[in-house]
């Protein structure tokens, strides 16, 4: 609709800043041990689903990371600007993109980002979703009613069409979690009726978890030793407390610390 009414350029910017959006979701979760299972690619952002599977803290996470996101792209431009002020003209529309769609899905509104944030922080969180739905039917109509009383001034298109995706959100959101914990994944479920092969891979201490996740082969039982920084071995890890560590950890978390061993000064770092 926008292309044939003359805003292609428009239209690109917003496409280009919701994909960035959704990437910084998915490259969140993957830090905090999920990866994506879908998203829905809805006008000014993603439906999101869920969120009740994972902590609050990774819930908050995941959701913040979106328009923070698009708020540092929409001020890292603004300060391009001051340096080569030529772009202006060339960039307004992709800034005005992030911009807007990081203060629209801060809002409490489900499934907005906002209202994931709202219901991680929740108690009840069956009242909360039930409210942040409603929030998001009521925000919906009243855009949707915009939408009309915008025929009789300038039309916005824009208003209709985020009235439409509000109440959508709000109607098919089924709450099923939208990311899996990589600790699930096929490669740690052995096919043994085919051969297993049994291996052991030596690794750092400092080696993050998901560095440990990529060794980890469908085909075979694999035993990680964790070695100091002259190769000597301080622990044994085997793939079943490996998928306990990256559920319990983030995958950037180093194997020496996940395991809570002891540092090169003897302090011993605490489990997570």
């Amino acid at each position: 609709m926008m292309i044939f009414t003359g805003d292609a350029v428009i239209f690109c910017a917003y496409t280009v800043a919701i994909i960035a959006h959704e990437f910084a979701h998915a490259r969140m979760a993957a830090l905090r041990g999920y990866r994506l299972g879908s998203v829905t690619l809805m006008p000014f952002g993603g439906v999101i689903e869920g969120g009740e599977n994972y902590s609050r803290t990774d819930n908050v996470l995941i959701a913040l990371s979106g328009p923070l996101f698009n708020a540092a792209c929409a001020l890292l431009i603004v300060a391009l600007w001051w340096l080569y002020p030529q772009i202006y003209a060339y960039t307004l529309d992709f800034c005005t993109a992030n911009a807007a769609l990081c203060i629209v899905n801060l809002l409490p509104l489900y499934p907005l980002d906002g209202s994931r944030v709202v219901y991680a922080l929740a108690k009840n969180k069956l009242r909360a979703l039930k409210a942040l739905k409603a929030l998001g039917m009521a925000g919906g109509g009243v855009l949707l009613a915009l939408n009309v009383a915008s025929v009789f001034y300038t039309y916005n298109f824009s208003l209709g069409v985020m009235g439409a995706f509000l109440i959508y959100g709000a109607l098919f959101g089924t709450g099923e979690a939208s990311y899996l914990h990589v600790a699930s994944r096929s490669p740690l479920n052995k096919d043994y009726a085919q051969g297993v092969e049994k291996r052991t891979v030596l690794v750092a201490e400092q080696t993050p978890l998901l560095k440990l996740l990529a060794q980890v082969k469908r085909d075979a039982l694999t035993e990680f030793v964790v070695t100091d920084k002259n190769g000597l071995p301080r622990a044994g890890v085997s793939e079943e407390k490996l998928q306990q560590l990256c559920a319990d950890n983030a995958l950037i978390t180093p194997i020496s610390r996940a395991l809570g061993l002891q540092d090169g000064g003897g302090k011993k770092k605490k489990h997570s």
